[in-house]
């Protein structure tokens, strides 16, 4: 009798009582195998025949039965490679998971982003998915949380087109309920957040005047829903129709600034206000506990100028804010530029210089549009020319540009010449 069989008919009685409890068929399966070729008086080669097997199967599995003296192991293993050559190196994945634990709202093509940016280490996104999905910081529970069928997006090409918007603080912080009033750019998702007390006309005011502070770039059109503090649309006893004596829009007509109400029920006009009270709660609410108001609005702060400073997306192009609409400044003085070549004879006399040796560039009328578009083209043109004007200093800072004085001079001698 084989010497495999021998030792298989010793430790079999040892393993019974866990055999009653087996419940997995392959194990079964394997186990009457092995119990049918060690009782009976034939062959291996004649009981693996009669059972359809072959005998090599039997050696195998009872080779593995003897030297574990466990049933589980007669269950098939993985036949996973222990290494793989191609697998992201561990001093990346430690990189991974810090950026991941650090920005837990932060997906793939962020923190792929954010390698090459501070670390020099390049990992495409799909590896640094699998990255994730390995460590388990991405869930199946996670990714359908998450999954929403979203309407076909643009995007302004100018800076200047602004949402505005009112959130609640999801959380009372030291037993009192605060707001958070919100404004974003739709070409270049620059934002201004500030917390107040309450989200009346006097707080109204104060964000107001932390827009005319601190907004890099002239402001064509404000859009926002029909809530009170917005307007006074539905008031008692109204026509459905705004009275004009609303503080937004007083403010808004002092500096011609058009004040648009979205219809009633149709927030996804008002996406890309909605979709950052999204992002603040994920990267920003839920990850502080705030002791009192004060603590709240300097944090608050703080994270407004890293967004707007430091947040690079892809829907961007992997660029700031701030960076955004230096590109857009730049884009638009070549447009000027460019109109400017093409001006016909005898508007080079147009052109004029101030005393402090600031070139004055002339807005002139396309005779293509309108009347009626004419004058806000104009008019138009001509903000955004004094907007470039005074942001000349700040793009010279940036080094996107020597300086645009000298370009427009330039320009200028030439038509003139």
């Amino acid at each position: 009798m084989p010497t495999l069989k021998l030792q298989l008919r010793k430790i079999l009685p040892d393993l019974s009582k866990q055999a009653n409890t087996i419940t997995d068929p392959e194990i079964k399966k394997r186990l009457y195998l092995i119990k049918a070729v060690v009782k009976s008086p034939k062959s291996v080669s004649q009981v693996c025949q009669s059972r359809g097997v072959s005998p090599d199967l039997f050696n195998k599995w009872g080779k593995i039965l003897l030297k574990a003296k466990d049933l589980l192991s007669l269950k098939t293993g993985s036949r996973k490679p222990k290494y793989c050559p191609h697998q992201t190196p561990k001093r990346i994945e430690k990189r991974i998971k810090a950026l991941r634990l650090a920005e837990p709202s932060e997906g793939p093509e962020t923190i792929s982003f954010n390698l090459k940016k501070f670390y020099n280490m390049v990992c495409s996104p799909s590896a640094v998915y699998a990255v994730l999905w390995r460590l388990g910081l991405i869930t199946d529970e996670y990714k359908k949380k998450l999954t929403k069928t979203h309407l076909k997006r643009y995007r302004r090409p100018l800076p200047g087109w602004l949402q505005m918007d009112v959130k609640y603080v999801p959380y009372l912080v030291d037993g009192e309920k605060y707001y958070e009033f919100n404004i974003v750019d739709h070409c270049s998702t620059w934002r201004c957040m500030r917390i107040y007390e309450t989200k009346g006309f006097e707080s109204l005011e104060r964000f107001l005047k932390e827009i005319e502070i601190n907004c890099p770039f002239p402001i064509a059109e404000i859009q926002t829903d029909n809530g009170t503090e917005f307007t006074d649309k539905y008031r008692i006893g109204s026509d459905g129709k705004p009275t004009g004596f609303h503080p937004l829009d007083l403010w808004c007509k002092n500096r011609e600034i058009r004040h648009k109400l979205i219809p009633i029920g149709e927030k996804e006009l008002q996406g890309k206000v909605e979709n950052t009270h999204k992002q603040d709660d994920r990267s920003f609410y839920a990850k502080y506990e705030f002791k009192d108001f004060w603590q709240l609005e300097n944090y608050m702060r703080s994270w407004n100028q890293r967004r707007n400073e430091q947040r690079a997306t892809k829907a961007l192009g992997w660029r700031t804010p701030n960076e955004v609409i230096a590109a857009a400044t730049i884009a638009w003085v070549a447009h000027l530029i460019n109109f400017q070549k093409h001006l016909p004879e005898g508007t080079a006399s147009m052109v004029k210089i101030d005393q402090e040796g600031n070139v004055l560039l002339p807005v002139p009328e396309d005779p293509k549009l309108p009347a009626k578009e004419k004058t806000k083209e104009k008019d138009w043109l001509a903000r955004y020319l004094d907007w470039v004007d005074g942001e000349a200093k700040k793009l010279k800072n940036l080094m996107v540009l020597p300086t645009i004085y000298q370009i427009f001079s330039v320009i200028c001698q030439r038509v003139g010449g």
